[in-house]
């Protein structure tokens, strides 16, 4: 068997890995419409349980991404996976308010981040040129298929049945997410680095070229961070009056149009970006995702039809040029100080992606006189927050170096 065969052979078991894993990560926001009544939440401490668990996320993703430099990379996988799990049963059992909510759900992000970070390492170590942005995007498509079945879980099971039952079933889950991950690292979880390690490297220190690219991954997370945190509501407010789906088809079509979209956005996008270069992918996804931002606001009046499928279009651009961000960082850095870049990389955009949620919840407030969520909710001045990231995004990707990302892509 080829070296390539067992790459990819190895690939298919960690998209399904994290398949699984990310079944915890959405299943609070598929629940929150009804959870904020359940435990008496306001829009703003409804937006910080999710801020939690960003915030988990960014610092276990900083800290996974930093210490696999010197520590084999599958191990902090498989210990990340473990830890996700026991995160999962711990919220179904102790998840009934917003402290304990917001204490939980900190813990499943910790562990997502801490899958997150050594999966890309891993990908840019077994892929190269002419497959990296195709194999990162399918990387990250298995989280974005990961994030349909978590919405799709919890939704429905919050309308047909209850939301307890929904958070097990997502728990279970990460118990096959972890042996697909074993699967495919325990063999390797005694390597060597085939590189030395570097022990002193400051890791501010970065080329223009990376400096750009993590300034526009910066302003993807906080339009990106507050799409996948808020849409859910919106969608779910707008449409039950309009659809007559029942609950079951309704959540299914929520999580298909926000998170189904991010499983061939990534792939597409990093086709794109090895066939016509990372610069022109970056820029034109992270314009016309910021117009989608600046309209979402004002479509609640429209059939319920184009309102799927502008919701479906926003979802493909906003999360599309992930895969490329990631691959471009890759590419550009020395695999001894990859990990450190990629935790400096990840301590700022999601550190400053991870406020976004509660910045929506906290607009909304404000904008609709602290009035509970309905359908007559204005959501203009907090999407077109989300649209001045989005432009903030376009602006960075038009100063990276074309020939630069040409050589490194």
């Amino acid at each position: 068997m080829s070296k390539v065969k067992l790459d990819w052979n190895w690939l298919y078991l960690l998209f399904f890995g994290r398949v699984l894993t990310a079944a915890t990560f959405f299943m609070y926001v598929g629940s929150m419409s009804f959870l904020i009544q359940e435990w008496n939440l306001s829009a703003t401490n409804a937006g910080i349980i999710q801020t939690g668990l960003v915030v988990g996320f960014a610092i276990a993703l900083y800290l996974s991404s930093y210490y696999s430099d010197f520590i084999n990379p599958n191990k902090i996988l498989l210990f990340s996976a473990l830890t996700n799990s026991i995160g999962a049963f711990l919220f179904y059992y102790y998840a009934n308010d917003f402290l304990s909510a917001l204490i939980f759900n900190t813990i499943l992000g910790a562990a997502a981040g801490g899958i997150y970070g050594p999966s890309m390492i891993l990908v840019s170590e077994k892929f190269s040129r002419g497959n990296k942005g195709f194999a990162m995007g399918m990387m990250l498509g298995g989280q974005s298929l990961g994030y349909a079945v978590s919405l799709s879980v919890s939704f429905i099971f919050s309308n047909f049945y209850n939301y307890h039952t929904g958070f097990l079933v997502c728990a279970v889950l990460t118990i096959f997410g972890f042996i697909s991950f074993y699967a495919c690292s325990y063999k390797e979880t005694s390597k060597r680095f085939g590189f030395k390690v570097l022990k002193k490297f400051t890791i501010t220190k970065q080329s223009e070229q990376n400096k750009n690219l993590v300034k526009g991954y910066t302003a993807h997370c906080i339009e990106l961070f507050g799409m996948w945190a808020w849409m859910p509501v919106f969608l779910s407010l707008v449409l039950i009056g309009k659809t007559g789906l029942n609950p079951i088809i309704l959540g299914l079509v929520i999580s298909i149009t926000l998170h189904i979209t991010g499983v061939f956005a990534n792939m597409i996008s990093g086709v794109f970006s090895d066939k016509f270069g990372s610069k022109n992918v970056l820029i034109i996804f992270a314009f016309i995702s910021s117009i989608f931002s600046f309209l979402m606001g004002w479509i609640p009046s429209l059939s319920w039809l184009i309102i799927l499928l502008i919701s479906f279009l926003y979802s493909f651009f906003t999360i599309g040029d992930s895969g490329v961000l990631t691959a471009a960082l890759t590419d550009s850095t020395n695999r001894n100080v990859l990990g450190r870049s990629l935790a400096y990389r990840s301590i700022i955009g999601i550190g400053f992606g991870s406020i976004t949620p509660g910045i929506f919840g906290f607009i909304l407030d404000v904008s609709n006189n602290h009035q509970p969520l309905s359908q007559q909710t204005n959501w203009i001045y907090a999407f077109s927050f989300l649209g001045l990231a989005g432009l903030c995004a376009f602006y960075y990707a038009t100063k990276l170096n074309r020939r630069a990302l040409s050589r490194s892509l």
